[in-house]
């Protein structure tokens, strides 16, 4: 408890990031191996320089080097907060609802169950923020995207609602606008649900369409911030919001994937032991049938053996007459 105690809260948030990020790192190790598989090798080893590159970039960042602190902490920063954001998303996704929305199932109960969650992982990307020039920058409108084009309009346009109008009463420069930003985000999300049939985008659709929404959420934010304020704001926030929202979704959408995936594995397993179980029952019942039929015979067999034994018994008396 004394320990606890003297565990500023600082010092836990770079704790729960820094893990948040590396397991993040290791997430996306283990599944480059696949590319492997699919490329001529270019792509995943392109993957791990990345990779290795983030590693050193946080090493110098936490070293305190004086150019690696000046360029690239805004972006580590983010990546850490990210990090953690998707980390909570990951936990989420656990729930039956999403695994219903995955598989295309849909309810009142779905959908509620979704509002809620992706209407908390919202807020807590409201408080999970990186402070850039003294304004806090997050993930809020890539949690809202998400829950958009993956649950509809039912779902994403409330999320957008109530972590826009969250957002607006914590209050700052930018509140208006980035609630605006951020209910504008279940509204589109939703439009592409729709038009797409109700399929998330591909990773390359949905990472360019995070590069222009995080371009009208600085757009937002120049307009409707104090001026001269919302100009500098926006060209602070622009490279490291665009950054996180842009590789939030290609970490989401593989990860998406990988769930398709396994609930189409898991349904095929299902229709599987589905038909071969009609398989069992219907030889079953042509087993039962074919036992009936040997009965019957056994029956007739056992009579024709005692028509036999009378036959042989009157023959027998006939002989002993003559």
């Amino acid at each position: 408890m004394i320990i606890i105690q003297h565990i500023s809260a600082s010092a836990l948030h770079d704790l729960v990031t820094i893990i948040s990020a590396i397991i993040i790192l290791g997430f996306i190790s283990t599944r480059l191996t696949k590319l492997k598989e699919l490329t001529d090798g270019s792509v995943y080893e392109i993957g791990y320089l990345i990779i290795m590159g983030l590693l050193s970039l946080t090493i110098s960042y936490f070293n305190k080097s004086a150019n690696g602190e000046s360029l690239w902490a805004p972006f580590l920063e983010m990546f850490r907060m990210l990090s953690v954001i998707l980390i909570l998303t990951y936990i989420a996704t656990k729930s039956k609802s999403f695994q219903a929305i995955v598989k295309g199932e849909t309810s009142h109960k779905i959908i509620i169950w979704q509002i809620i969650i992706c209407s908390i992982l919202g807020i807590l990307a409201s408080y999970f923020t990186m402070d850039i020039n003294g304004v806090p920058a997050n993930s809020r409108g890539l949690i809202v995207m998400i829950s958009s084009m993956l649950g509809g309009p039912y779902v994403g346009i409330p999320v957008g609602i109530i972590s826009g109008l969250w957002r607006y009463s914590m209050g700052g420069p930018t509140a208006l606008p980035c609630a605006i930003a951020t209910i504008i985000a279940g509204i589109v999300g939703s439009l592409i649900y729709v038009w797409n049939g109700g399929k998330f985008l591909r990773s390359y659709k949905a990472a360019l369409l995070m590069l222009l929404y995080s371009g009208f959420d600085m757009f937002l934010i120049m307009v409707l911030s104090p001026h001269p304020d919302g100009i500098i704001i926006a060209n602070s926030l622009y490279a490291p919001m665009t950054f996180g929202a842009v590789l939030g979704m290609l970490l989401f959408t593989m990860f998406l994937g990988e769930k398709k995936e396994e609930a189409k594995i898991s349904d095929e397993l299902k229709q599987t032991i589905e038909d071969n179980t009609d398989k069992i029952s219907v030889n079953t019942d042509i087993i039962d049938i074919n036992t009936d039929r040997i009965i019957e015979m056994s029956q007739e067999l056992k009579e024709y053996k005692d028509k036999v034994d009378k036959l042989e018994q009157e023959l027998s008396d006939i002989k002993n007459k003559l």
